[in-house]
């Protein structure tokens, strides 16, 4: 009996999990192909063949579920770093979640993750436009920084808001977003993608070390004591 009730209720979720990514593979496939504006939810919902009360389900929001693949990738990269038994630097699990992004491009591993990024330029273009989608992604680029300092600060056995790690972090997610950004306006290959993102981690791994963190504090300091210093 209670093994039946187990069965039940993995079937019942991994249908639930089939229509969510239903809902955001055809999702973003539609945006790509009418624009952001022009698809209806309810042209989604008739696709994907379940109804809007459906879909509001897994999403509260058209916009939600347009930004669903990198809340999602967000959520996993939090996962990991928050995670109370993980045992690499948070740095490397950092390059290693922008390693994987960049492969999903070179070669998709899911029909929902295809779909998204092979429609990246068109994504890109159409969220630009909307300001709901602005503000939502620089939220989420915001979350990113946030976790990777707090998880690099706990590495380092500094506090949480420890000033090294939030500019450490806030360097290493701007660079991934620059090398997103050029690529995606220009016609390069995917590998310069990965070169670009590799070589913004190493950047900042030779230029901010740890070691300078005494440094940065010794500015912050002196600059708090003189309001009229500007170090050089």
């Amino acid at each position: 009996m209670a093994e039946a009730v187990v069965e039940q209720v993995s079937l019942r979720e991994r249908k639930k999990a089939r229509t969510r990514a239903a809902l955001v593979e055809v999702s973003q496939r539609l945006f790509a192909e009418q624009s952001y504006s022009a698809t209806t939810l309810d042209h989604i919902c008739a696709v994907v063949e379940v109804t809007p009360q459906t879909l509001l389900r897994y999403f509260d929001s058209k916009a939600q579920l347009a930004l669903a693949p990198m809340s999602d990738a967000a959520h996993e990269l939090r996962t990991f770093l928050e995670h109370p038994d993980r045992q690499l630097k948070a740095i490397v699990v950092w390059q290693e979640f922008v390693t994987l992004e960049v492969n999903e491009v070179l070669e998709p591993s899911m029909p929902i993750t295809a779909s998204h990024l092979h429609n990246l330029r068109a994504f890109q273009r159409w969220t630009e436009r909307d300001p709901v989608l602005v503000a939502m992604a620089t939220d989420i680029e915001r979350q990113l920084r946030e976790m990777l300092a707090v998880a690099m600060a706990h590495d380092w056995g500094a506090p949480p808001d420890d000033l090294h790690a939030t500019v450490v972090a806030g360097a290493l997610v701007a660079g991934r977003l620059a090398a997103w950004s050029r690529w995606l306006a220009g016609d390069d290959e995917p590998g310069s993608l990965l070169d670009e993102q590799l070589a913004v981690i190493a950047y900042v791994k030779k230029r901010m070390p740890r070691s300078t963190a005494e440094q940065l504090e010794l500015r912050t300091h002196a600059s708090g004591a003189n309001p009229d210093h500007v170090p050089a």
